[in-house]
Parts: structure tokens; C-alpha cells; sequence
């Protein structure tokens, strides 16, 4: 950028004159110019009409924005702001969360915890808002475990397996549950995105939050006696409670 630069764009602007005048980056642009002949690419996602490539380069020089005139006369030809979508614009690219997991091993006993967790990653995926090429990311943020027993519960964490916690297992967890009768039941998990879109100049929020659930994952709980005995049970396979 120069200063000259500068004092040409206030001259013409002041005499309403047609030439050109050039900007920073060493570009020349018409000063005031109908939409049909904006620079390509014609598609403007920036205040001041302005492309994403040019933006990059000229956009810190808050003059060239503001008083640069690239601001088409026809509103369409400004292209979709894809900064308005909402969720159910890009709910098409949500993921499905998958890998619940009751421990230990898809089982339990009565009256002890068994832990859940489920497997969810935060996910990319490239679409289009508005017909304009993006990316969307969705990061989980809350989740609802249902146990099959009509109990639920809210957290903001996936679970953590007893491994992980450094725990033994039937240790009480955010994600655990306890259930109260011998039987089979089927477990799921809703889990809560929020999501993001990138189309070229930095991450913006998209509004509102969807849910998308896992399938069903089958717990068998049992119920357990327990009996004192002479030896362990590798020592007398066919002993009592063995």
C-alpha cells in the first residue's frame, strides 16, 4: 500500500470520475463498476464486496475495504451469506455415533455399576451451505444414555472405561448404571453435536445443536452368589460358586 494509493481513491471518488485506480497488492479496479463486471471470482462472501482470495491479501488495509468501490448495485450478485445457516442446513452431514459399550464385556450384575462408553470423535466432513463449498465440523457436546431399564442420564462426557480411570471394575462412573433386576436390556446413547462451517475464511458457529443416537447395544445382567470355599476356583473347577 501507498500513501498515493490512497489520495487517488478520495480524488476519484470525490470528482465521480470513471478511470481506474490501483490498490494494494499492485491490482487495478474500476471505481465504480456494475455487478456484471466485478473481478472474478464472482462470488463476494465479504462486507465491502470483496472475494475470499482478495480479502486475504488486501482486507488488513481497512481503506481498501471501506472505500474501494466494489460494492455491486445488484444485491443477488453478492452471493449467500453462509454465515446465517442453521443446523438443519447442515444436518445432512452429521455423523452417526456408533461403539457403545457396556463393561464388563456386555454384561453386568445386579445392584453393581456397569459403565458405558460410547465412541465419539469430533468430525469433518466437506459439503456445501447455500451451494457454496465448505466444511462443516461437528463436535459433540452432550450426551443421554438410556439403559433399557427406563432410566436415563445427562452428561457432557462419552465415559471412560475402568482401564483408562485406573479403576477396578464395578466402580461407580458419570456414565454407570446399576440395575436392579437380572434380564436383558438395550442400551443407546443420543449424542448432542455442535457444528461449524469453514468456507475459505476461518471457522464460524452454526446455530443450534442436533442429536443423532447410537443403536441399540444388548446388556445382560445377572445376578451373583457368592460362598466361601476351601479352594479358588482354578484350584477346584467343579468347587461351590465356581
Amino acid at each position: 500500500m501507498t500513501i498515493g494509493a490512497e489520495q487517488e481513491v478520495e480524488h476519484g471518488g470525490r470528482d465521480g470520475g470513471s478511470g481506474s485506480t490501483d490498490g494494494p497488492g499492485g491490482r487495478t479496479y474500476p471505481e465504480f463498476v456494475p455487478a456484471d463486471e466485478l473481478p472474478e471470482p464472482i462470488r463476494v462472501l465479504y462486507p465491502g464486496g470483496v472475494t475470499s482470495d482478495l480479502h486475504e491479501t488486501d482486507c488488513a488495509y481497512e481503506w481498501f475495504c471501506d472505500r474501494f468501490a466494489l460494492i455491486p448495485t445488484d444485491p443477488e450478485s453478492t452471493g449467500p451469506d453462509v454465515t446465517t445457516a442453521t443446523i438443519d442446513d447442515v444436518a445432512a452431514y452429521a455423523p452417526t455415533p456408533t461403539g457403545l459399550q457396556g463393561e464388563p464385556g456386555g454384561m453386568g450384575v445386579v445392584g453393581m455399576p456397569t459403565n458405558f462408553v460410547v465412541d465419539v470423535q469430533t468430525h469433518s466432513v466437506d459439503g456445501e451451505i447455500f451451494d457454496v463449498p465448505v466444511t462443516v465440523r461437528f463436535t459433540p457436546v452432550g450426551y443421554t444414555f438410556h439403559f433399557g431399564d427406563g432410566t436415563s442420564r445427562e452428561t457432557t462426557t462419552a465415559g471412560t472405561s475402568w482401564d483408562e480411570l485406573g479403576a477396578p471394575q464395578f466402580t461407580a462412573t458419570d456414565t454407570s448404571h446399576a440395575y436392579a433386576e437380572a434380564g436383558t436390556y438395550a442400551a443407546s446413547v443420543d449424542v448432542e453435536y455442535a457444528a461449524e462451517g469453514d468456507a475459505g475464511f476461518g471457522w464460524f458457529p452454526v446455530a443450534g445443536t442436533l442429536e443423532r443416537s447410537t443403536p441399540d447395544t444388548t446388556i445382560r445382567i445377572v445376578e451373583v452368589e457368592t460362598a466361601l470355599v476351601e479352594r479358588t476356583c482354578v484350584e477346584d473347577p467343579a468347587g461351590a460358586g465356581c
